[in-house]
């Protein structure tokens, strides 16, 4: 859950500090940096998640158990994250998409884009930040980045000894 809050709650902050203090950086870099330190939480979360399954079985624990206590934070935070961009989205700022596309577009016009350029980029952009876009995105990252952190984490937290 703290990575759902966080994701919500550290875009809003950041972006309005950024604004109260004329800043510079665009909106897009704020939320891709928040989504970087959703990793970071969900890492810590897929170890705690590791080490406490291998201390309810008396500190050993194969490379699939590790994988798999991982594998389920992953899911986890891939559902709450989602959940909570999807309440984000339509409770809380419901101007979200709308704000996103147009700060894109002032930074591609400032950028020097053609306006052909600029249209052909909204596209993509208008789907990358609607509500849909959110969701899947926070759905597939958190699940694809928590399993490759559940892949390599594990190698390290499995158990050197044997059972007896």
């Amino acid at each position: 859950m703290a990575v759902g809050i966080f994701a919500i709650s550290a875009f809003s902050f950041f972006n309005w500090l950024n604004t109260a203090n004329s800043w510079g950086l665009q909106p897009a870099t704020i939320r891709g940096i928040s989504g970087l330190l959703t990793i970071l939480i969900q890492a810590i979360g897929i170890y705690f998640s590791m080490t406490a399954t291998s201390k309810i079985q008396n500190d050993i624990i194969t490379y699939g158990q590790a994988f798999k206590a991982g594998l389920t934070v992953a899911i986890i935070t891939a559902l709450i994250t989602a959940f909570c961009g999807l309440i984000y989205c339509t409770v809380i700022n419901t101007g979200y998409s709308d704000y996103m596309v147009n700060e894109a577009h002032k930074a591609m016009a400032a950028y020097g884009k053609s306006p052909k350029q600029i249209a052909d980029d909204l596209a993509g952009i208008k789907w990358q930040f609607s509500t849909v876009g959110q969701v899947i995105q926070a759905l597939v990252a958190q699940t694809v980045v928590g399993s490759l952190v559940s892949l390599v984490m594990a190698i390290f937290i499995k158990s050197k000894k044997t059972s007896s």
